[in-house]
């Protein structure tokens, strides 16, 4: 469910009849200044007016150029425009924007996204974190800076040992993605360099689990160090799936470091990693910033044990606070239980998950909800239009206009707006 700012920005354009686009049927001058289309000679010359842009819609290096339009010549259907960086060809596709260039019209797209929440926005459902597990996104759902490269988990040796993020199954065991671990003999590990808090861990006994795949006998095998001494599991069994492995140590009293590592003995050997855990001392908190909720706030707790996490309902966990740290607090809940939390955040064009203004960027959205973000956007740039620094007659007519569409937007929330999940009540408010 997804649709590219280019074609938010074509329904946009059909909105306010502004949606005039063609192909050009000759070649443009060597001068890269007119674009030619005979489609045009049914167009008055006047129809270009003073504030009317071209957009090249078509691939080639003048992809998405924007450029003011001077005149329209309708003896031939040649359009005059400030220069491009290429002669445009015949047989491009481009759009005339009449009322608002195409940069303004993207520009209260994207702010659109945000100013419609939460009439649309982005769902949350997440089911990665453990109750009583120290270790940042064991599970590998978050925090993927490329496919190739992880916030909180690295590699022995940089040159040599890559790590990639995996979504085939069969080859994960929790949510929707593991690691898969390759390149030479080496190591994946968590430090305290990247998650501080494992030094809190000092003078406990601590327990280690990490769900692994393997085709090697002998390979893969879990381990903790304190940087002293380091304590390893038994190697993997080499059978197809999954297998939980399991190490328990006794960490210094002043250890210089601590860290969780999962060792990959064949440079050959196909090697997946999953779920990986760490319990010591309870903790009774859980880092949230990850998931994306907005201002780090759920609507909805639960917990589940691994055995039950098939069977609906799970248990509602209603005693938690929020801390200025990105952790959620719980003041009860089961250790070693999973934890679904549910909230909402902002939508926003995305390359990569990444937010972008690139044309290709697309917003997790459909219609009908489309023409929620469209209408706001619409009310958006008559907003600009009707500020004090332009015309009188200008601004009245541009009020009028936006008057018409707020009504419009009021309609269009109350008729296409998502549906919010439901607040569970909170112990003690």
């Amino acid at each position: 469910m997804s649709t590219s700012l280019l074609n938010v920005l074509i329904a946009l354009n059909k909105e306010i009849a502004d949606d005039w686009a063609g192909t050009t049927t000759s070649s443009g001058s060597t001068t890269k200044t007119t674009v030619v289309d005979t489609a045009l000679m049914a167009k008055a010359n006047d129809w270009i007016t003073d504030d009317c842009f071209d957009f090249i819609t078509s691939a080639g290096s003048t992809q998405y150029e924007e450029r003011k339009i001077s005149s329209l010549d309708n003896t031939n259907g040649t359009l005059t425009v400030l220069a491009h960086t290429a002669t445009i060809a015949a047989s491009a596709t481009y759009q005339v924007h009449r009322l608002f260039s195409a940069s303004a019209k993207r520009t209260a797209l994207i702010d659109a996204a945000k100013l419609c929440y939460p009439f649309i926005h982005k769902q949350i459902r997440d089911e990665s974190l453990t109750i009583g597990n120290w270790l940042r996104d064991g599970d590998f759902e978050y925090n993927w800076s490329s496919t190739a490269a992880h916030t909180y988990w690295k590699v022995s040796n940089t040159a040599n040992v890559t790590i990639e993020e995996t979504t085939t199954a069969p080859y994960f065991k929790r949510g929707a993605t593991s690691l898969k671990l390759a390149g030479s003999a080496g190591y994946l590990y968590q430090s305290n360099t990247e998650n501080s808090g494992l030094m809190n861990l000092a003078d406990n006994t601590v327990t280690v689990t990490a769900e692994v795949w393997g085709d090697t006998a002998s390979d893969l095998r879990v381990a903790i160090t304190d940087g002293a001494a380091t304590t390893y599991s038994s190697y993997h069994t080499g059978a197809s799936g999954f297998e939980k492995l399991t190490v328990t140590a006794d960490m210094a009293t002043y250890p210089s470091a601590i860290s969780v590592r999962v060792y990959r003995a064949s440079s050959t050997s196909v090697a997946y990693v999953d779920d990986i855990r760490l319990y010591g001392p309870d903790r009774a908190k859980l880092y949230i910033t990850d998931l994306g909720l907005n201002l780090d706030y759920p609507i909805e707790v639960f917990e589940s044990s691994d055995e039950n996490i098939n069977l609906e309902p799970w248990i509602p966990i209603r005693d938690y606070s929020i801390g200025s740290d990105g952790y959620i607090y719980l003041e009860e809940g089961t250790r070693n239980y999973r934890v679904r939390i549910t909230g909402r955040n902002y939508l926003d064009f995305l390359v990569s998950n990444v937010a972008s203004t690139a044309w290709t960027a697309t917003i997790a959205l459909n219609e009908p909800q489309i023409r929620v973000l469209v209408a706001q956007a619409i009310c958006y740039l008559y907003e600009q239009m009707a500020l004090p620094n332009f015309t009188s007659g200008d601004r009245q007519a541009y009020a009028q206009a936006l008057t018409y569409w707020q009504g419009k937007l009021a309609e269009r929330q109350s008729r296409f707006g998502m549906k919010l999940p439901p607040i569970k009540t909170r112990w003690g408010i």
